[in-house]
C-alpha cells in the first residue's frame, strides 16, 4: 500500500504535468515551451542518476539534498503554470511560474535559516513550587549530516540557545540522517550548549539505522554508534526510563521513550516501561520523538503533564501566518505542529532544526522551543 501511495504521487506530481504540457507545446508548437520542457526533463533525469551513483558511495545525504533542490526548483514553477498554460494563459502562468522558483530559492537560501523561537506555557496545579517559572529548552530533528558545521547560524547555535537561559534542555530524536559517520566534527558545538538540570534525549527513527543504503556498513553496528554518538555530543539518553530532578522536597520526572510510531515506522518504546516505579502523584515530562504515540499509549497516565515530540518537520513547507496554519504534513499527522492540549494533558510537536530530503523551507521555520512551567494557584 505504501508503495502505490509512492507511485500515484510520483505520477500526480511529475509525469501528469510534463504529459499535459509537452501535448499542450506540440498542439500549439510553442517551441519556447518545448525547449523549456526538454531542459528540465534532462536536468531531473540527469539528477536522479547523479543521486543514485552519489549514495551508492556516500554516507551523507548531499546527493539527495541536490534532487530534491532540482525537484522543487523544476516542479513547483510547472504546478503553477499548469493551469494557466493549459488555457493560454501563458503570461499569468510564467510570471506565478517565476514567484514559484523564487520561493524555492528563498526556502533554499534563507528559510532554512531563520529560527524561530516559540515560547510555550503550561500552567497546572501538578507544578510543584519549586518547579515554578522552570524553563526547558526543547531542540529536535538535527539530522546533522544534511547540515553544514561551519554556517553562521549553526556556529551561532550554542550562544542562541543559552540566551534562552534554560534549567533543563531535551533533544527529542533524529540526530543523524542514517549513519554514525555524519556526527564526526560536531563535538565543539554540541558541547557547548549547556544546563544545569542536563542534556536530556530521546532516539527518533532515522537512529535506528533502518535507511542504510550502504551494504558494506553494517546495520546493527551503526545503529550501536550511533547510541555512543549521542553519549559524545553530550546527551543522556534516555530509552524506556527516566531520571528524576529534584529541588527541596518538590521533583520533577523526566521520561524518554525508543520510538513508537505507526506502520511504515517501526515501534520499538514502552511507555509503560518508561514510567515504571513512579508514583501517580509526580510530575512527568514525556519525551517521544513520534508525536503519535500520545494518542496511542502516553496520554493514559494521567501524571504525564506534557508530552514533547518532533518528526514531522511540518513537511518543512505550508503557510503559517495571518491566522493560517496548513501543511501538507496534516494529511500525514494528526498531531503535526505546535501544543495540543486535552483532558489538563499536553502535546507539543517541534518543527526541528534540521532538514531531510530537500534543504528548505518554505513558511515553516525551524524551531527552538522554550517551554516554562507554573503553577497554578
Amino acid at each position: 500500500m505504501h508503495l502505490i501511495t509512492y507511485i500515484v504521487g510520483v505520477f500526480v506530481l511529475c509525469v501528469l504535468p510534463d504529459v499535459l504540457l509537452w501535448r499542450k507545446a506540440i498542439k500549439t508548437q510553442n517551441k519556447p515551451l518545448k525547449y523549456t520542457l526538454l531542459a528540465t526533463n534532462v536536468l531531473f533525469l540527469l539528477s536522479i542518476v547523479g543521486m543514485a551513483i552519489g549514495m551508492y558511495y556516500a554516507t551523507h545525504m548531499l546527493p539527495v539534498l541536490i534532487f530534491g533542490t532540482i525537484f522543487f526548483a523544476i516542479y513547483v514553477p510547472k504546478w503553477l503554470y499548469l493551469p494557466f498554460g493549459l488555457f493560454n494563459k501563458h503570461k499569468t502562468g510564467i510570471i506565478l511560474a517565476a514567484l514559484g522558483f523564487i520561493m524555492v530559492m528563498y526556502g533554499l537560501c534563507i528559510g532554512r535559516t531563520e529560527i524561530e523561537t516559540r515560547t510555550v506555557t503550561i500552567k497546572s496545579s501538578q507544578v510543584p513550587p519549586s518547579f515554578n517559572g522552570y524553563h526547558i529548552v526543547q531542540l529536535s530533528d538535527l539530522h546533522v549530516g544534511s547540515l553544514l558545521k561551519d554556517e553562521y547560524w549553526i556556529k551561532n547555535l550554542p550562544q542562541y540557545i543559552q540566551s534562552l537561559n534554560p534549567d533543563l534542555i531535551v533533544f527529542t530524536g533524529d540526530l543523524v540522517n542514517t549513519y554514525a559517520e555524519e556526527t564526526e566534527g560536531w563535538e565543539s558545538i554540541f558541547n557547548a550548549i549547556q544546563a544545569p538540570d542536563g542534556k536530556w534525549a530521546c532516539k527518533g527513527n532515522h537512529d535506528y539505522s533502518h535507511y542504510k543504503w550502504r551494504n558494506d556498513i553494517d546495520s546493527t553496528q551503526n545503529a550501536i554508534a550511533v547510541t555512543e554518538a549521542y553519549k559524545k555530543l553530550g546527551w543522556k539518553l534516555l530509552n524506556d526510563s527516566s531520571t528524576v530532578l529534584t529541588k527541596g522536597t518538590d521533583s520533577l520526572y523526566v521520561c524518554g521513550v525508543q520510538n513508537i510510531s505507526r506502520p511504515p515506522f517501526h515501534s520499538y518504546g514502552s511507555v509503560s516501561k518508561a514510567m515504571q516505579n513512579i508514583a501517580d502523584s509526580s510530575l512527568v515530562i514525556m519525551l517521544s520523538h513520534d508525536p503519535i504515540a500520545w494518542e496511542d499509549s502516553i496520554r493514559q497516565h494521567k501524571n504525564v503533564l506534557l508530552t514533547l515530540s518532533g518528526h514531522t518537520h511540518a513537511m518543512q513547507m505550508g503557510i503559517d501566518c495571518w491566522g493560517i496554519h496548513l501543511s501538507p504534513a496534516s494529511i500525514m499527522h494528526p498531531y503535526w505542529d505546535g501544543t495540543y492540549q486535552q483532558d489538563g494533558q499536553y502535546l507539543h510537536v517541534n518543527r526541528g532544526l534540521g532538514y531531510v530530503g530537500f534543504p528548505m523551507r518554505i513558511g515553516m521555520k525551524p524551531e527552538i522551543t522554550l517551554i516554562e512551567l507554573y503553577s497554578e494557584e
